[in-house]
């Protein structure tokens, strides 16, 4: 499996999904070339793409002014992407892989950080947001593992011990495409 995930300590907690894996060939961060995402979505079957993101592709790190100056994967990727099995955990990845009939389990909007809460009028507080991303995270590598990815969106949801408005917000937004 190749990992692509920008060290962003927004997005930190979503190693917990792959941090345990024995089958990781490639982890392509923030520093690695156009060419090195290429190389290591061509070598590999299963590609997990992971951070913030929107129906363009998956961010890099933030710059110091707050924004995003580069998508790591993008639609220059998608030729690549589309024989591939992909797990796409950002928000609005579900648009980036219905626009390119990509395959796997892909995320919707995701609420990770409070202003996302605040900007979706979802009540939270920062504890909750912290501890249920944690849960979430792990979670989703549990089903990923137990289940695949095909049953994964439906048994998730099973999990949820919370239903709060955050919980169910980010529990409802998994998706698997065919």
């Amino acid at each position: 499996m190749t990992i692509i995930h920008a060290n962003d300590p927004t997005t930190q907690f979503l190693s917990l999904i792959y941090n345990q894996r024995e089958d990781i060939k490639t982890h392509v961060t923030e520093n690695s070339s156009n060419m090195d995402v290429v190389r290591a979505i061509r070598g590999d079957d299963t590609i997990m793409m992971l951070g913030h993101g929107n129906p363009y592709g998956l961010f890099s790190t933030p710059s110091k002014e707050g924004g995003y100056n580069r998508l790591l994967v993008n639609s220059a990727h998608v030729q690549f992407l589309r024989e591939k099995t992909c797990i796409g955990i950002w928000c609005y990845a579900d648009q980036f892989a219905k626009l390119y009939n990509l395959h796997g389990l892909f995320s919707g909007m995701i609420i990770s950080e409070l202003y996302e809460a605040d900007y979706l009028n979802i009540p939270t507080t920062q504890e909750e947001l912290n501890q249920e991303m944690v849960k979430f995270a792990c979670r989703l590598r549990d089903c990923i593992s137990q289940y695949g990815l095909k049953d994964t969106p439906a048994k998730i949801k099973e999990l949820d011990d919370v239903h709060s408005a955050l919980t169910q917000f980010n529990y409802n937004n998994l998706y698997y495409f065919e």
